[in-house]
């Protein structure tokens, strides 16, 4: 948050965060590293308009292109991506270390 707070949002429905999104920005592309909707908010926008307003941010920014990160075994989370215009390829591999 101290490097991009403009790209950490938070959904509200009355006081009760329903929904997040903690977008990044990393001087070329955008990211969507994570993206969490109250289940019962689901399906009823919130995610769609988190998402399209981190989108908005991140090309106020100059940012080209978006990429978000997914678990594979997160089919909700794909179909939801996939619905927004987003594209598995296949051809990327994401590999991490954990540092200690």
């Amino acid at each position: 948050m101290q490097r991009d707070p403009d790209l950490f949002l938070v959904a509200q429905d009355d006081r009760e965060i329903v929904g997040c999104v903690m977008g990044a920005w990393d001087g070329r592309r955008g990211w969507i590293n994570h993206l969490a909707v109250r289940r019962s908010h689901q399906r009823r926008g919130v995610g769609t308009a988190l998402v399209a307003e981190v989108e908005k941010r991140l090309i106020e920014k100059g940012a080209k292109k978006v990429n978000a990160q997914v678990y594979h075994w997160n089919t909700k989370s794909l179909e939801f991506f996939k619905a927004a215009g987003y594209e598995v390829h296949s051809d990327l591999i994401m590999i991490g270390k954990q540092l200690k």
